[in-house]
């Protein structure tokens, strides 16, 4: 899977997801590399998670998606 191809993934993502213009939005690079990992179907780098947490004062942890790649991952609040 390319740069392009997760990039594509993730704006599709989004729009679905009814954010508006998804190209023109602000994201934080810990968001970007958090969401890039997922879809790729690697690890969540836990210094991006750590991050991510912090700033959404949430724990997450990865969970099963099978919408993308065969073991991509999606963010989910901890219960």
């Amino acid at each position: 899977m390319t740069i392009n191809d997760i990039m594509a993934l993730l704006v599709e993502e989004l729009t679905e997801g009814e954010i508006p213009m998804p190209l023109a939005q602000e994201f934080t690079l810990a968001n970007v590399w958090c969401d890039l990992a997922r879809l790729a179907g690697e690890e969540l780098p836990a210094e991006a998670v750590a991050v991510v947490g912090r700033a959404l004062d949430v724990t997450y942890e990865p969970v099963r998606r099978g919408s993308y790649a065969e073991h991509a991952l999606q963010f989910a609040p901890a219960d």
